[in-house]
């Protein structure tokens, strides 16, 4: 028998029922990272536990407490305590945890649910990320700008990065680059430095 297909859209996805665990946002996606943490340990060290995880993945992070007990967490630190728990796309078993954390069996039971919860609900079909991944519309000022080499030959508004070496910043794609859109665009390029995950 196969499975069943999920449209996200149609069929909005429960929150997960194994608290506490952390939730991250993977970018401007529906994409939500899972990750089961100690029930035994106390509020403020599970609100530690968070920012750090923010921190360090520079990603939105969620503390899920219980069903109607929230606490949002940005990468810069700023938090806010809320009723609601996110919804999305669950995936799990992405992310390392900001830090050693012991493997209660009680914590293992709730990662197997996990895993169970995020097979159940993973939705068919494609995922659409970012509509600008192929870049913006370049205007006359971005074509001026970006136009031609500089002199060590690396297109105008890219440079090499000083830890990894990779082009970083800015490209004007032309002939359809990035997107297949024909019409001139600007590319924002990323080292390998840019990925803390």
């Amino acid at each position: 028998m196969s499975r069943p297909t999920v449209h996200a859209a149609a069929r909005p996805t429960p929150p997960f029922g194994g608290y506490p665990y952390l939730v991250a946002r993977i970018g401007r996606t529906a994409l939500r990272h899972i990750t089961v943490v100690p029930a035994d340990w106390p509020r403020d060290r599970l609100i530690d536990l968070a920012h750090r995880q923010a921190r360090i993945n520079r990603l939105e992070t969620c503390l899920c407490l219980g069903p109607a007990d929230a606490v949002y967490i940005t990468p810069d630190g700023n938090m806010g305590a809320t009723s609601l728990v996110p919804r999305g796309i669950p995936v799990t078993d992405r992310l390392v945890l900001a830090g050693m954390i012991r493997d209660a069996p009680e914590q293992a039971r709730r990662r197997d649910a996990l895993r169970a919860y995020v097979d159940r609900w993973r939705p068919s079909g494609f995922l659409v990320g970012d509509g600008l991944e192929g870049g913006r519309p370049a205007s006359a000022e971005d074509a001026a700008r970006l136009s031609g080499r500089d002199s060590t030959g690396m297109p105008r508004g890219l440079r090499r990065c000083d830890a990894c070496g990779e082009a970083f910043g800015e490209y004007l794609a032309l002939g359809g680059e990035g997107s297949g859109d024909p019409t001139a665009r600007v590319l924002d390029v990323h080292c390998r430095c840019d990925n803390p995950n």
